[in-house]
């Protein structure tokens, strides 16, 4: 079996465990437009998004139309139903599941807390919450703090960015309770009209990086520079075997930059694709409401003007200013300042351009190779699985000094044209960082958000110590601890970038290396959950399949992963050994056998038809000799 094998299903296996979710279809129905009289922002002003109390959200459905939409999850079908809102009836309005890999794996489990999105007006125009026509219900996966998505609008709001507005609610299912969501003003109709007025303009979900349309072709060379190549110096600890103080261990960003095509997200980061409406279809086909041809041309005009030296003429200024100081301080690399350029909505209104903050259950510094793989190994294993990074910083001194004037990870900060055109600028950096520092004064220096996060987590505690989460009381509380430090110690080194004691660049930062926080108390990995996105395994069973492939043979850490599957791959048959003690796990055996099971069955029948033809064969060949030649 050839090498490469060795690189792609680490590549593979590593890259798929630790995505989160590429691509999310924006709605594509024409809505009809309501009446000025129609319209409300009332919903804004009280009721539902009171981030002071946790409200109550009933959902009032029929057993059957429950059945159906948990059954067909994956097709995102809307199914009627009821919903009282803090003891408020809404009729005939319509809900559904909502999400990409995170809705794959809840279905694979065989669960139904799945985030949902809630359509007031999918039946009748006429119907809102006050004013509110979609609402989204995040299920707060991947976060044991339960606070990720709820701290960064609530920051994003506090200066000035249009952005959601939201707050904690118990889900109920007919009066029972079901599970602690966040209540999300979803990014339509309504959002626009309180943000934008009653011209509102146009609104794109841009995300062009899909794993499903990734071409694997490139990734089956095994030479010497080739992805397979890297990605195993990488897992190894060669990559950064050489590494001095101060320098960056990107280790995700390392690994996909290795692995993907560079030019998957051109199109999603507002790089001038030429005049040709056409070559910016990911935009079209992400369009949240019918646009038209001039529509299309106007925001080509505008994506080459940003790639212009007249970028600032398009950019709503004030707008970007704020979202990029709050983006930068939480640190969001599963945005447009990672390579996946997703996440966001694209605002375009005459011409001008500005981001809607949007899904930063990853943010925090999260989202990491680090943090991912560890969230999913048992620490208490005693496994091993960050590459020896030599002098390069880890992962929470990584993010925690990540420097706000270069923020673009494992990227070049020209392919972010918005934010380049900002940062490039020195009359832009010089606002820019008066942004950073009124966000650090009003929100943090005066110990605001510190009194906000603790009443975050004195609200919701009774709700996760009953269960109503997929995290376990230690979960949550190392999870809300991981939460104060973070925006401790992010707080003290952007003011120390502000005030030149501590550089604001990834180079002046590896030169200057001692003069970087040390956050020794922190650890990010208690701020992420990948196991759920691992359908039916948890961090035992993890454990337990390492060991299976590792033994006595293989050092217990990433290196001797990879020297497994390089052994393996060159003795499959040894794998056979492998997989009776695989079976011997019951998490394994249940997820195996019934997939197995038919194919086992199948494979016997057929062996047992081809068995009774070669007898019947054999039998005719005995009778046709048994008859005398002159009877023929």
């Amino acid at each position: 079996m050839k090498r490469s094998f060795i690189g792609l299903i680490s590549a593979v296996l590593a890259v798929c465990t630790l995505l989160t979710p590429f691509t999310a279809e924006a709605a594509k129905k024409e809505k009809k437009r309501k009446p000025e009289s129609a319209i409300s922002t009332e919903y804004a002003q009280k009721k539902l998004f009171d981030r002071d109390q946790v409200h109550k959200i009933n959902l009032l459905i029929s057993q059957e139309n429950w059945n159906t939409m948990i059954q067909n999850a994956l097709q995102e079908e809307y199914a009627v139903c009821d919903v009282e809102i803090d003891g408020e009836l809404i009729q005939n309005v319509a809900i559904r599941p909502k999400g990409n890999s995170s809705l794959k794996s809840i279905s694979n489990q065989g669960s139904s807390h799945f985030s949902f999105k809630i359509e007031f007006d999918h039946n009748d125009p006429a119907v809102t919450y006050y004013g509110l026509d979609k609402l989204s219900l995040n299920n707060l996966g991947q976060d044991p703090s339960c606070m990720k998505d709820f701290i960064a609008y609530q920051l994003m709001n506090e200066m000035g960015v249009a952005a959601p507005l939201s707050s904690y609610a118990i889900l109920q299912k007919n009066g029972e309770d079901f599970g602690l969501y966040l209540a999300v003003e979803a990014v339509e109709d309504a959002f626009c009209y309180r943000n934008y007025g009653e011209e509102y303009g146009k609104l794109y979900k841009p995300d062009s990086f899909a794993m499903d349309s990734l071409p694997l072709s490139h990734m089956l060379d095994y030479e010497e520079g080739s992805s397979l190549w890297v990605n195993e110096k990488i897992m190894t600890g060669e990559y950064y075997a050489d590494a001095t103080p101060g320098s960056r261990a990107d280790i995700l960003g390392a690994m996909l930059n290795s692995v993907f095509p560079s030019d998957m997200t051109k199109v999603a980061a507002l790089n001038d694709m030429g005049e040709d409406v056409n070559a910016y279809q990911d935009l079209w086909e992400k369009a949240v409401f019918k646009i038209k041809q001039e529509d299309k041309e106007r925001l080509v005009q505008s994506i080459r003007m940003l790639n212009s030296d007249q970028a600032l003429s398009v950019l709503d200024e004030d707008a970007l200013l704020n979202y990029f100081a709050v983006h930068n301080f939480v640190n969001n690399y599963d945005g447009y300042t990672s390579m996946f350029v997703h996440n966001f909505y694209l605002h375009e209104k005459d011409g001008k351009l500005s981001l809607v903050p949007w899904d930063y259950n990853l943010a925090f510094g999260s989202f990491t190779y680090e943090t991912a793989v560890s969230s999913i190994i048992n620490a208490e294993s005693g496994f091993d699985p960050v590459p020896d990074t030599g002098n390069a910083m880890n992962v929470n001194q990584n993010m925690i000094n990540y420097p706000i004037d270069t923020p673009v990870y494992s990227q070049k900060i020209e392919d972010r044209p918005l934010l380049n055109a900002l940062l490039s600028d020195s009359d832009m950096l010089e606002q820019y960082h008066k942004r950073l520092d009124v966000l650090l004064q009003t929100c943090f220096e005066n110990g605001s958000y510190a009194a906000l996060i603790q009443q975050t987590y004195e609200n919701i505690y009774p709700y996760v110590t009953q269960g109503l989460t997929f995290y376990s009381t230690e979960q949550f509380e190392k999870g809300a601890q991981a939460m104060r430090k973070y925006c401790q110690y992010r707080t003290e080194s952007i003011r120390g970038q502000l005030d030149g004691k501590i550089p604001s660049t990834a180079e002046g930062q590896k030169e200057n290396p001692e003069s970087l926080i040390q956050p020794d108390d922190l650890n990010l990995t208690d701020l992420t959950d990948f196991g759920s996105l691992l359908p039916a395994l948890n961090q035992d069973t993890v454990t337990s399949i390492i060991h299976v492939f590792l033994k006595d043979d293989f050092a217990y850490n990433t290196k001797g992963a990879v020297d497994a599957i390089h052994y393996y791959s060159k003795h499959p048959v040894k794998l056979f050994s492998c997989f009776s003690e695989l079976m011997q796990i019951q998490v394994i055996r249940a997820m195996i056998m019934p997939k197995l099971m038919p194919i086992l069955i199948g494979i016997t029948a057929i062996c047992i038809l081809i068995l009774v033809l070669i007898i019947r064969k054999i039998r005719n060949k005995k009778q046709q000799k048994l008859i005398p030649a002159d009877a023929v």
